[in-house]
């Protein structure tokens, strides 16, 4: 347990300090590379980052002046009896070997002083001043005479260079929901804060300017859940706090693993800051994100979308962090990938400092406490000054300063006590007492937005400009609770569709808006990047935890049920006959419908509206299959369930091939994997006994690949073979589970292959990884993958140190190579490894040269499915039924990015059907007319339901005008909608103009 607890400290203070390589060599104004090759490494070691405690000192400050006289440069500035500036340094007499009066001359160029000390017997440490500018940006020489009663020593020094520096302190508590204690003891402690907060600054807004004590909540989830339970007068000190400026906002909820966001939820995460800026009428302009290593390139879009200019980041600094920390301390400008979107991105070093100077002495008490009256409610001590910010920036700003990326005089640290610890009440009278005593460096306790500004203002012009995904590390971890994560994923999408469904069948009605925000919350919750306890194997602790972040996926996916359902009142009908089939998607579609058993109980067939046979077949567990041709784009297609037996008694597979005239799929018969995919004469898998389709790898611990077991004792037949669908079912013996069933069907008219993995896992706390291979036939292809409000290249739209050995992906990938693509998605897995298994990383992994730098993209993806690879945060074990879902569209053309994405939007989305009143006739609401690289993501109703919003995202590198042509509601106005402030720009009435690879959000008024 001792040695459990050290590594969860580690873990959470992280004792890297991640001063990294640069993004390039000089400061310049623009490079929009997202890998520049001028990349310079410097000179501090691994060991360095670990301990700053223990970083050395420059060997220039202490210089022997003789045998008994020690000359001592210290790295602050103080401030002469005349107002000027001088560098502190101090004399030291040894062994007593001096007395009386000692003239001391410090000579610089022109300028010189001199000092006349009364060295007494028992004192032997005597502070003095440089004269006014020595050393100030440059390394200056100085000659020190020192004139005794008998002697006089001379000795030239050279004087360390010290910039004038002005550090911001940040004041804030991590926010980590469920990590050091329970989820209600966290909000305590967050929702005390606010209100301690507001205190401390009304106690100190007399101080001095950088003293006044102001506190950053870091996100939004203390003030929301605070206003969810204080009373009236409660709230309105809460918003007078912010007004006075005691409490500060920034944007984001909480901390998320927001590569595992949709492009909706990114927004609804955002949409709190919009919220308290209405009810403070204080701007929020600042996303603030603590503890995770990355963030999806998403963010940038948004973000600029809603007034927020700058993004501040604090890494976790040591734990599975990889190459991210290359970003620490290296300011630029983040833009999107038209670089009409961007942010002044900052990513400042790690969060520990202040938990490793000062709040080692608290958070231990206060972890894994669940008595709330036993919970800390303030740090204040007798001695402000005590245990403050020395050790930090006496060993970091000599290294920047000596760097040759770090040309400014701002520095920022975060002021934590811990994850989810209270308020350091000493801070303004230490930052008080410290500007009193010192003219630099100069201590101002600020917020995001103070410090961010105060750079742009400063530096702004001079700042590197690069676009590129910041490709995330920690979505590992939802590889440990791979069920809850499928569930997060499909929830996601199920909201999205009832948003739409509610616009086509009640478009001017009111709708549940709380349900939908609710929902939204909670799903957000879900993709908060805690899981549970900071030692996971301390139960019940451990568990109870982990139970209260599974509640949040069941919440969200039962009211996205019930939302689906409201949407559907106006036109449901139980136990009728007539079918209605609704299309959610922006554009026309095909596919086939599954009924449940409990739908098609009575049934096997399904005829259209004339009467004619449609497409369906009966299969073995009792659904219904049935094939719909050619919905419309917001449209609905009627049919009749009957008991009229199929005539087509065509089949699809044949021993261990599935071929439905479009795509022939041959299963190997020895291992169960898929060994072709041809299309149209093409091979789409590596024809290599070591590669194939669809195959199982299982690694413990941190072997290599070649170490991997696959799959025995497989065993395949035919499940279904009918008309419209095949099935392949293979069941193996494997490593790590009881049994492997991996379901292979092909469908008529359709040229996708779907895949459904089912492992039966076996409980395990050894470590342990399970992959997915799918080895395509190409050698060197271009991989772009779905990401929120956005695409990224793979390699050569990822930042310098962005995670390459693990990608999170949102709805496909496209693997290209010549007249050859593959469109691949993955509906419950969002994480996947590009040419090999690099996802056998162990433990905190700190410097670890197993993170890969440079991908080089050969044709093989994984898709990393499970593991338990962490060692805290997230749980140790995983057991039970899983599903794995995976579709494959082979095409024999370039790559065809509309294609992936809508048969990606298509796997996510399906057509939804239900039984309906005969009389139901739902016309097309709306069609857009345009590039098919330009669709609609959500079409959501107002609260009133007299208006509704809808958002065009754009896949294209070009801007492509597009139209709305209504169908059977015409609106009485259609605006450009601008999501800062809610108001309405130019009237939409002809075509519209969408920005490269951006999104445009339409109100439209009904």
């Amino acid at each position: 347990m001792k040695f459990k607890r050290s590594l969860v400290v580690l873990a959470l203070y992280g004792i890297l300090l991640s001063i990294s390589c640069v993004h390039n060599k000089e400061v310049k104004k623009e490079n929009n590379t997202a890998n520049p090759e001028d990349d310079v490494e410097n000179n501090l070691t691994g060991k360095v980052y670990t301990d700053f405690f223990n970083m050395p000192e420059d060997k220039r400050l202490t210089t022997a002046i003789n045998d008994s006289i020690t000359f001592i440069v210290h790295p602050y500035f103080k401030y002469h009896k005349k107002g000027s500036i001088g560098r502190e340094v101090k004399l030291v007499f040894n062994n007593n070997t001096y007395n009386g009066d000692i003239q001391v001359t410090f000579t610089s160029e022109k300028r010189k002083s001199i000092t006349v000390l009364n060295v007494v017997p028992g004192e032997d440490t005597y502070p003095l001043l440089l004269p006014e500018g020595v050393s100030i940006g440059n390394d200056a020489s100085i000659d020190i005479h020192i004139k005794t009663k008998f002697q006089t020593i001379t000795k030239r020094i050279v004087v360390p260079k010290k910039r004038l520096w002005t550090v911001y302190l940040y004041p804030h508590s991590h926010i980590d929901i469920g990590y050091t204690n329970t989820q209600a003891n966290c909000e305590i402690i967050h929702t005390r804060n606010l209100v301690n907060g507001v205190k401390l600054g009304e106690k100190t807004a007399h101080y001095p300017e950088g003293a006044k004590y102001l506190w950053n909540p870091e996100g939004l989830w203390p003030i929301e859940r605070y206003f969810n339970k204080a009373s009236a007068e409660e709230k309105n000190r809460i918003v007078e706090g912010i007004q006075k400026g005691y409490l500060r906002l920034d944007a984001g909820y909480a901390n998320l693993l927001t590569t595992d966001t949709n492009g909706e939820e990114l927004i609804e995460f955002f949409k709190f800051s919009k919220k308290y800026e209405k009810l403070t009428g204080k701007p929020i302009e600042t996303f603030v994100q603590v503890d995770v290593p990355g963030m999806t390139w998403g963010i940038v879009p948004v973000a600029s979308k809603l007034g927020i200019k700058y993004c501040l980041s604090f890494n976790n600094g040591y734990d599975r962090v990889g190459r991210s920390t290359k970003h620490s301390f290296k300011p630029f400008w983040w833009a999107d990938a038209n670089g009409k979107n961007k942010m002044l991105f900052l990513q400042a070093g790690s969060y520990n400092p202040g938990a490793l100077i000062k709040g080692k002495d608290y958070w231990p008490s206060m972890a894994g406490q669940t008595d709330p009256s036993k919970l800390l409610e303030i740090v204040k001590t007798d001695n402000p000054r005590e245990n403050f910010i020395e050790p930090y920036i006496n060993k970091i700003l000599p290294q920047l300063e000596v760097s040759d990326y770090y040309p400014y005089d701002i520095f920022v640290m975060s002021w934590a006590m811990a994850d989810n610890t209270p308020i350091d009440a000493d801070l303004p009278e230490a930052v008080k007492s410290w500007n009193e005593e010192y003219a630099y460096p100069k201590l101002v306790i600020a917020g995001a937005t103070d410090i961010l500004k105060a750079f742009e203002e400063k530096y702004g012009d001079q700042l590197p400009t690069f676009k590129g995904d910041f490709t995330e590390y920690w979505t590992d971890g939802l590889g440990t609770a791979a069920k809850q994560t499928a569930t997060n994923r499909q929830t996601k999408e199920r909201l999205l569709q009832a948003e739409t469904l509610w616009t086509m069948l009640n478009s001017n009605k009111p709708v549940d808006r709380d349900k939908f925000d609710e929902a939204w919350r909670n799903v957000i919750l879900g993709t908060e990047h805690t899981w549970c306890y900071m030692v996971p194997d301390q139960q019940p602790l451990s568990d109870n935890i982990l139970q209260v972040k599974f509640d949040h996926f069941e919440k969200s996916k039962a009211m996205s049920h019930e939302l689906i359902s409201q949407a559907l009142t106006a036109v449901e009908k139980e136990n009728s006959e007539i079918l209605g089939v609704f299309n959610t998607l922006s554009w026309n579609r095909s596919g086939v419908v599954k009924l449940s058993k409990a739908q098609s109980e009575d049934y096997n067939a399904v005829i259209d509206e004339k009467g004619g046979q449609v497409l369906s077949q009966k299969l073995s567990t009792g659904e219904l299959l049935f094939y719909v041709d050619e919905i419309k784009a917001y449209g609905s297609k009627k049919y009749r369930l009957t008991n009229k037996k199929e005539k087509i008694k065509a089949t699809l597979g044949n021993d261990n091939v599935l071929d439905n005239g479009i795509v022939k799929v041959t299963i190997n018969k020895n291992t169960g994997d898929i060994s072709s995919i041809i299309r149209e004469g093409e091979e789409f898998v590596k024809q290599d006994e070591n590669f194939s389709v669809n195959s199982y790898h299982y690694l413990k611990k941190d072997d290599n690949t070649d170490k991997a077991f696959g799959t025995r004792n497989n065993k395949y037949f035919i499940k279904e073979n009918g008309p419209l669908m095949t099935k392949i079912v293979i069941e193996s013996s494997a490593e790590g589970v009881h049994k492997l069933v991996r379901e292979v069907s092909l469908y008529k008219n359709e040229a996708h292959i779907e895949i459904n993995n089912i492992v039966d896992k076996i409980r395990t706390t050894d470590k342990e990884g399970v992959h997915f291979g799918f080895a395509f036939n190409m050698e060197d292809p271009e991989i772009i993958v779905d990401i929120p409000w956005g695409k990224m290249e793979i390699e050569k739209e990822q930042l310098l140190g962005a995670n390459r050995n693990w990608i999170t992906a949102r709805r496909w990938v496209d693997v290209s190579e010549g007249d050859k693509s593959i469109a691949w998605t993955s509906l419950d897995v969002p994480v996947f490894e590009v040419g090999d298994i690099r996802a056998n990383i162990i433990g905190s992994a700190f410097e670890s040269k197993q993170w890969v730098d440079k991908l080089n993209p050969n044709g093989t993806i994984y898709s990393w499915a499970m593991n338990n690879h962490w060692h805290t945060n997230f749980q140790l074990s995983q057991e039970g039924i899983h599903s794995f879902k995976y579709a494959i569209l082979p095409y024999n053309t370039k790559s065809d990015i509309a294609k992936a994405n809508h048969f990606g939007n298509e796997q996510f989305q399906p057509l939804i059907a239900t039984t309906i009143t005969e009389d139901f006739d739902l016309a097309q609401i709306l069609e857009i007319e345009g590039n098919p690289l330009v669709f609609a993501t959500v079409f959501k109703t107002s609260k009133d339901g007299k208006s509704a919003l809808i958002r065009l995202r754009s896949l294209s590198n070009h801007i492509e005008n597009v139209r709305l042509n209504w169908k059977s509601k015409l609106p009485l106005g259609v605006y450009k909608y601008n999501m800062k402030d809610d108001s309405l720009g130019e009237v939409v009435k002809d075509a519209i103009a969408v920005p490269p690879t951006d999104f445009i959000t339409l109100k439209i008024v009904w």
